[in-house]
């Protein structure tokens, strides 16, 4: 933050006075610790639905429902419908891979390992596309940065893995056996997170309206998902919404997860570097530590809050 002096004059009388100009690196900073407050909310809304309609259709309905969200936004805020046919393949591939098999395998780990164990593998994904941004996008990562991320994902694992009392039992700390599955694919949902941002770098740096974008990614996962819909024989899956509570859930999910909060990400994206954004999009499990404590009614360890200060001065390493 670099402040600007500015003089205003009163007759014979001066003030000096200063303002705070926002650098778009800073700004992006900014708009990742927002998309990771956004999918904090969204992980929350979500463990419910998942358990009951299975990650298949509970992702269905939730794209359907994003899709119709990201159109109304962009109604109303008056936007351009114009996107590069240029830059149409690598959006429906980023969201190939990084919305319709990151989020089924995500929603997976999530129902199976329970939101505060899936977020410590899904955080995976910031040294995994800080890597590749180094590695495909010549991303420059400095001593500093290493040790901010290092510090932010120790600190991430700290708050996932030292979050849970020994005498607390909750629907949210619940596994369904056989553990490997659960943490196979958190492991993947990371991979495809990584991915998908990986390949969006390039397109947002080039211009690419934020919205337009998610709305294409959302839409092209929704027909994917809805193409699956006629093969997909569960008895849960015939039904649209089981009661509005379900309808009510999934659509606070859609908005907070796969609209508003992917709109920020890209948003961010535009200026900040694959590594920046990723490590603090990926606080998410640190985040979610006091709606934890609210809705199990016991403080966290610790360990989860040393973990939440170490992803603090992570943050602050990153942003400065």
């Amino acid at each position: 933050l670099s402040p600007l002096p500015s003089v205003y004059c009163d007759g014979d009388i001066c003030f000096t006075t200063s303002r705070i100009e926002i650098t778009p690196m800073q700004s992006a900073h900014l708009f990742a610790l927002g998309a990771a407050f956004s999918w904090t909310l969204a992980s929350i809304f979500a463990h419910h639905p998942v358990r009951m309609l299975g990650p298949l259709h509970f992702n269905r309905l939730r794209m359907i429902i994003a899709t119709v969200i990201l159109l109304v936004m962009i109604v109303l805020q008056g936007g351009d419908w114009h996107i590069s046919s240029d830059l149409l393949l690598p959006i429906i591939i980023s969201s190939l891979v990084g919305v319709v098999l990151g989020d089924y395998f995500l929603f997976v780990a999530m129902r199976r390992l329970g939101p505060r164990r899936t977020g410590v593998l899904f955080a995976a994904n910031a040294p995994i596309a800080a890597l590749l941004g180094w590695l495909f996008l010549e991303e420059g990562i400095g001593g500093l940065k290493i040790i901010a991320i290092c510090l932010g994902f120790a600190g991430i694992c700290l708050a996932v893995l030292y979050g849970k009392r020994r005498d607390l039992l909750h629907v949210w700390e619940e596994i369904t056996p056989p553990l490997w599955l659960g943490v196979g694919a958190g492991i993947c949902a990371a991979f495809g997170q990584a991915i998908g941002i990986l390949i969006l770098r390039p397109v947002m740096e080039g211009g690419a309206d934020p919205m337009m974008t998610t709305l294409v990614r959302v839409g092209f996962a929704a027909a994917c998902f809805c193409l699956t819909w006629p093969f997909d024989k569960r008895p849960e899956s015939r039904l649209v919404f089981p009661s509005l509570k379900i309808a009510g859930l999934i659509t606070a999910n859609s908005f907070f997860g796969i609209s508003f909060g992917v709109v920020l990400l890209l948003i961010a994206l535009e200026t900040g570097s694959v590594a920046d954004v990723t490590i603090l999009s990926s606080i998410t499990p640190v985040l979610i530590l006091p709606f934890v404590w609210y809705q199990t009614r016991y403080c966290p360890t610790w360990g989860a809050w040393v973990g939440a200060i170490l992803v603090c001065v992570c943050s602050g390493l990153l942003v400065l």
